[in-house]
């Protein structure tokens, strides 16, 4: 039962700061909480997530819009880490193909 309150917070602060993200670039925002699943490992890197409590950590859980264009809807977001969306800055090769054949899975 802890998990579950556990993942519904973090689902919810997800949730929140996606609104704000979507209002403040004019994205399509049309999320519920139920269309957030928070699992315990990220499923890129496999990095068990933890919310932080103040700034994000690379295991902290992070709401990942698969294609950024469609904006903050269902079927096009996914909870992965924190350090996922950090790759892009500085990924060692391994890292990226990893994201690589995750995303590829998706067919989004």
């Amino acid at each position: 039962m802890q998990k579950t309150t556990r993942s519904n917070e973090v689902a919810r602060l997800l949730l929140k700061s996606s609104k704000y993200r979507a209002k403040k670039n004019g994205l399509r925002h049309t999320l519920t909480l139920t269309d957030i699943h928070v699992p315990t490992h990220c499923p890129v890197l496999g990095l068990r997530l933890r919310p932080s409590s103040g700034r994000a950590g690379p295991n902290s859980p992070s709401l990942d819009r698969i294609n950024p264009r469609r904006g903050y809807v269902p079927g096009n977001v996914v909870v992965v880490s924190w350090r996922v969306n950090e790759l892009k800055k500085n990924a060692t090769l391994a890292e990226m193909r990893n994201v690589a054949a995750f995303y590829t899975q998706l067919k989004a």
